[in-house]
């Protein structure tokens, strides 16, 4: 039985007990939500399981690496819900977060679907569902070109484009209930840990409010930042001009050997 040493006291848990199931005994002691943990100065996230002895400290959601993984949550979710109501079968229809604005992600809505209260309401309802359902987020490891075609499936050509650069034989995806996805970080072991969150119809697309990590338990209004999202719109509209809207489209550029003509146009745009 793997001996654990957590604020200051020692206990015993049996071995493949989930990190999820050792945190609930503190969580009582903490003002936020314990998101992720350090076992032996290694971050980990909460389905991992205790497998030998060591050193556990806990990541909240008021720290940077517990607030971030809060936030791809909550995006995890957006998209789900999103695909829920728009419908998964229209293959066109695609949420890309773009950029993050205030206490806000800000996210554009493809495939000629017109962004309006009524469908941020619609998208907005659907993530308290899944939210109250506390639906499990699973990762599992897939070899790279099983992953490739798992994206291809579900039309994420911008993921796609990305694992054929990727030097790994393997990478960790995702899911949600159906709904596959890949993210730079860690996630919360399920959907009931995302329960502060606010969608917004905003300039053409959706605005995923969320808690600022000064006040993780609550949720503050959002502040509007005009020329900041002008000029953040602006450099968007740029990398869709030179056709480099996403890092797989930057691979394939440099890979080409074009990436000085791109270089080039870009400084000519900020000439302007």
């Amino acid at each position: 039985m793997p001996t654990i040493m957590m604020n200051g006291a020692i206990r015993q848990f049996d071995k493949g007990t989930t990190y999820e199931k050792v945190v609930s005994e503190y969580q009582g002691q903490y003002n936020n939500s314990i998101a992720l943990i350090y076992f032996n100065g290694k971050m980990k996230e909460l389905t991992k399981r205790v497998d030998k002895d060591g050193v556990v400290s806990f990541i909240t959601t008021k720290d940077p690496a517990g607030h971030a993984t809060y936030v791809r949550t909550a995006q995890m979710m957006l998209v789900k819900a999103a695909r829920d109501i728009l419908g998964s079968a229209n293959k066109q229809v695609r949420i890309k977060i773009e950029f993050s604005l205030d206490n806000a992600c800000y996210c554009s809505v493809l495939g000629g679907i017109r962004v309006n209260t009524e469908l941020a309401r619609k998208i907005e309802e659907k993530m308290m569902e899944i939210a109250e359902k506390n639906i499990p987020i699973i990762k599992k490891n897939y070899p790279i070109d099983d992953a490739i075609e798992l994206f291809k499936r579900q039309e994420m050509k911008d993921k796609e484009k990305l694992f054929h650069f990727r030097r790994s034989s393997t990478i960790n995806v995702y899911s949600l209930e159906g709904y596959y996805d890949y993210f730079y970080g860690f996630m919360m072991p399920a959907t009931g840990y995302v329960r502060l969150f606010k969608v917004r119809a905003y300039e053409g697309g959706l605005l995923l409010i969320l808690p600022r990590i000064e006040t993780p338990d609550q949720l503050d209004e959002f502040k509007e930042q005009p020329h900041l999202f002008q000029e953040l719109m602006l450099s968007t509209k740029w990398d869709h001009l030179i056709n480099i809207a996403t890092v797989g489209d930057l691979n394939e550029r440099i890979c080409s050997g074009s990436i000085s003509d791109m270089i080039l146009v870009q400084e000519a745009l900020q000439e302007r």
